[in-house]
């Protein structure tokens, strides 16, 4: 379709923005591969972007025009959050899940063992999940209980990065239901007596599960303006960060190449660095700098000011803003977790960009002719 009918497809206004969108991603990547460190690791990643695109388009013509469509998709979403974080709970207690994959100690794994995705997955889908209780508890207040093992296992999980994209939706998504709601006395009781259990129970894990303990306090060290605090406190990133401002100074303008981190680090790090290398920079806005350059900045600033520009010409705003807020949280500037080039994250920045825009299209209207 894409190849037969591209001129009815531009016409579609919310396919435009998510082509639009696309291209402030990828082209900054296409012209960092003029210059790769390692061009043969480059175009692993670069070439196959392109499928976000295809992919991205048969989402939106999918759901787009079907209001039904899209409720399951925030259900099943929401579903996927809340068993898998039961699933990770089951996995800390038992030392198995549901699955059988056995606890790795000091790690929420659940059914994405081995690898430490989960937290990372959930705190990103967590907006669903809000969205999904916010439309159910006006019927039932048991939904409400699904935020427990939520806020549970992400805390238990110790990912920081998590903590912070946790906070983010949670803070967005009041934001929205302040907006939304004209009981807002209601909103205040429920969201003061809910801040309070969950509160509780959060404060009774850190000083008591001494894990979550230890990776607290040392967090406090990101006030500190000691050096080996602030380190201790960023997972010994600083000196990632420190290399990675050398990779920008030699390749301000279109960058080492996506996926090119691991491999220009050994030539760019301090004789005392600690890493020995690593696969990316542990911080999304460098590692645009690093990997695409100025360009790369370029592009991801335009990314937000088509993204917000596009919000603001929807037909209602509020109903959208539950969709916009994952893509937000996915794409703000301060994560350092998973790799931003990388095609996990990657996968996740375009299926929830892909659903925002199916929102827009639902709501603005706008079909292909």
């Amino acid at each position: 379709y894409c190849i037969r009918y591209p001129a009815q497809l531009w016409q579609d206004r919310s396919i435009r923005l998510f082509s639009i969108l696309f291209l402030c991603l990828w082209l900054p990547m296409l012209l960092s591969f003029i210059d790769a460190y390692n061009p043969a690791r480059a175009a692993k990643t670069v070439f196959p972007y392109l499928r976000f695109l295809f992919a991205g388009i048969f989402i939106i013509k999918a759901l787009g025009s079907n209001e039904k469509r899209q409720q399951l998709v925030v259900s099943s979403l929401a579903f996927m959050v809340s068993f898998w974080t039961i699933d990770a709970g089951v996995q800390h207690l038992l030392g198995k899940d549901l699955f059988g994959f056995p606890a790795i100690p000091g790690h929420m794994t659940g059914m994405f063992y081995p690898e430490l995705h989960l937290p990372h997955v959930c705190s990103v889908l967590s907006p669903f999940l809000f969205l999904y209780i916010y439309k159910k508890q006006q019927q039932s207040w048991w939904p409400y209980l699904l935020l427990l093992p939520l806020f549970l296992v992400i805390l238990l999980a110790g990912r920081r990065s998590t903590w912070l994209m946790l906070a983010l939706s949670s803070i967005g998504f009041f934001i929205y239901v302040f907006v939304n709601t004209k009981q807002r006395q209601r909103l205040f009781k429920l969201t003061a007596l809910f801040s309070f259990i969950i509160g509780a129970i959060l404060a009774a894990t850190i000083l008591f599960h001494e894990p979550t303990n230890a990776r607290f306090y040392t967090t406090l060290g990101l006030f500190s303006l000691d050096y080996e605090q602030a380190d201790l406190a960023t997972s010994k990133r600083l000196p990632l960060w420190e290399t990675a401002l050398n990779m920008i100074r030699d390749n301000p303008l279109n960058g080492i190449g996506p996926r090119g981190f691991r491999y220009a680090y050994p030539d760019y790090a301090a004789p005392d660095n600690y890493w020995e290398s690593q696969t990316h920079p542990h911080l999304l806005l460098l590692e645009v700098l690093v990997e695409t350059g100025l360009i790369g900045l370029v592009g991801y600033v335009l990314f937000f000011v088509f993204l917000l520009y596009g919000f603001k010409r929807g037909e209602s705003m509020v109903p959208l803003f539950p969709f916009l807020l994952p893509v937000l949280v996915a794409l703000f500037p301060l994560n350092a977790h998973m790799a931003f080039y990388g095609s996990l994250w990657s996968s996740m920045a375009m299926l929830l960009l892909s659903l925002y825009t199916a929102k827009h299209r639902l709501l603005t209207g706008a079909t292909t002719p």
